[in-house]
């Protein structure tokens, strides 16, 4: 599923929609209904778990930056059933960081100062994997303590777009937007606070906005494949992925080094 909205047109793109109504300071247990439903319809859309049984998912994801294109990163990402997880990130052909599990007992992260793997806690584990997941914050968001409630609907180049407040430890406040046709996600945006609470000279740790350009049919499902990003109101990202079915391995999910 093509998205024609370009890379350049979402910072006007973001004026646009949050001056089209006002915020939505006190929300009904109808928003919060409609907002659920909007989540869950979209993680239905793209939660690919149901096809983690005999094989992995490898998804190969390149990120650069839109001013300096010979700067790349490459990240690796193998997933199998039972929350089994690896993730590499390689730069210059060397890995810069990565957490493997096997879902149960064994929770690795990759330490670039000394380059060996380290047990780590599991909750540190899950601290540190779940913003690389593909699936993005939403997924699992209520098991992440998420609140969320509905915060208007827009037209935007003759098409309605929902809009979600959402809420969620460790996490900066964001608004979700959402195609109504499709129910795909296509922006979300971060401000300044965690549930509510001004975080006072963290702001270099938000994005400015997010974009999905383009979801791909794989198996039933559509998943992400051109993303972008802004932060520090400048720097754009530009994030390219592409999914396929390995084998089981175990050694993904249990040693050291996969990919060299």
């Amino acid at each position: 599923m093509k998205k024609t909205l370009l890379i350049l047109l979402f910072a006007g793109l973001f004026s646009a929609l949050q001056a089209q109504t006002p915020e939505n300071p006190h929300p009904t247990a109808s928003d919060s209904l409609l907002a659920a439903r909007i989540i869950d319809n979209y993680n239905q859309l793209t939660n690919f778990e149901p096809l983690l049984k005999d094989s992995i998912l490898c998804v190969v994801t390149y990120m650069v930056y839109r001013d300096r294109p010979l700067d790349t990163m490459w990240v690796y990402h193998w997933y199998g059933s039972d929350r089994r997880l690896r993730i590499e990130m390689w730069q210059n052909g060397k890995i810069q960081e990565g957490y493997y599990s096997d879902g149960s007992l064994i929770f690795r992260k990759f330490q670039a100062a000394t380059r060996s793997w380290t047990d780590i806690p599991q909750d540190r584990f899950y601290d540190f994997s779940i913003p690389h997941d593909v699936r993005g914050a939403l997924y699992d968001w209520r098991s992440k303590g998420g609140e969320a409630w509905y915060a208007g609907q827009y037209t935007f180049e003759g098409k309605k777009v929902n809009r979600v407040f959402m809420s969620m430890p460790k996490a900066f406040d964001r608004y979700y937007f959402f195609e109504a046709e499709t129910g795909l996600l296509f922006m979300v945006t971060e401000n300044d606070h965690i549930f509510g609470d001004w975080k006072k000279g963290e702001r270099s740790r938000r994005i400015d906005w997010r974009a999905w350009h383009e979801f791909t049919p794989f198996h039933g499902y559509f998943l992400p494949t051109i993303e972008s990003y802004q932060y520090d109101q400048s720097q754009i990202i530009i994030i390219h992925r592409q999914y396929h079915f390995e084998a089981f391995q175990p050694k993904l999910f249990s040693e050291d080094y996969h990919k060299r």
